[in-house]
């Protein structure tokens, strides 16, 4: 018999535990730090975590590929049991530079959808999680008993009463240029967090939405059910959903296609 959604969210919060366990031993100490070929860091931090992270998933589930920001995709024995989606690290120039904005993001995917997402910062004492149809949490770490509180998206209507997040400003201009500047100076408040933490702010109602203008899969495939599951959406520019076009649109649903047509009409306009 397959294993169930809440079986693999309970694997994967004793996956996080781990990773939490030895992401906090390397953060403000000796990191190794190198520079890939992309230009972005890599720390023994990161490394370590998704060797672990790959062991112990491979030792449970053979059958299962996997897909993970330092290692590449690792095919499994049958295609149709499952995909893990890793990013060991998300936001590692900030663990490298001692800012505690950092997370061990571990998604499972079957047959195309996201079930379970985690998104993990033991340095913010913080994590937030989901399963596809079971909701998305937030709780302290550990995560004993994986209890939590169930969180959801706010309801604010409009992008005048929203609070709007987003990524570098550099990869902001290079992806809308400044369409994005009318949605930002329409918001009551706007501020550059990033990362995972903007997603999962938006997901427990902290925010209204992120815009994240270059994404990998490992940096929003565990973002993406945790984003639905509290009642948001993600999406590209056209409203398409999804974690793997580059970029995303995230937000609590009910400002998501103002957003879209103001970031449609300033790229027309250029």
């Amino acid at each position: 018999m397959p294993d169930t959604t809440a079986d693999i969210l309970a694997f994967a919060l004793d996956l996080a535990d781990e990773a939490d366990r030895i992401s906090m031993s390397y953060f403000r100490g000796e990191l190794g730090i190198e520079t890939k070929g992309d230009g972005s860091l890599v720390t023994r931090g990161d490394r370590a975590v998704e060797a672990m992270l790959r062991e112990r998933i491979t030792a449970r589930f053979p059958g299962h590929s996997i897909l993970g920001e330092e290692q590449g995709y690792s095919a499994g024995t049958d295609a149709e049991t499952g995909r893990w989606i890793l990013d060991p690290i998300d936001g590692t120039h900030g663990f490298a530079r001692g800012v505690p904005v950092w997370a061990a993001l571990i998604a499972f995917e079957r047959l195309g959808v996201i079930e379970v997402g985690v998104a993990s910062a033991p340095a913010l004492a913080t994590r937030w999680w989901a399963g596809r149809g079971l909701g998305a949490y937030r709780g302290g770490l550990p995560a004993k008993g994986h209890a939590g509180e169930r969180i959801h998206v706010s309801t604010t209507a409009t992008v005048a009463e929203s609070q709007v997040l987003f990524g570098g400003i550099r990869h902001i201009r290079a992806r809308w240029g400044h369409a994005a500047d009318a949605v930002i100076e329409a918001a009551w408040r706007d501020r550059g967090y990033g990362d995972f933490w903007a997603h999962c702010m938006v997901a427990d109602g902290t925010a209204e939405v992120m815009l994240e203008p270059v994404a990998t899969p490992w940096d929003l495939g565990a973002l993406s059910v945790i984003v639905e599951e509290a009642g948001g959406r993600m999406t590209d520019g056209d409203g398409t959903p999804g974690f793997e076009h580059g970029y995303a649109i995230t937000s609590n649903g009910l400002v998501h296609d103002e957003v879209l047509r103001m970031l449609r009409a300033g790229l027309a306009s250029r």
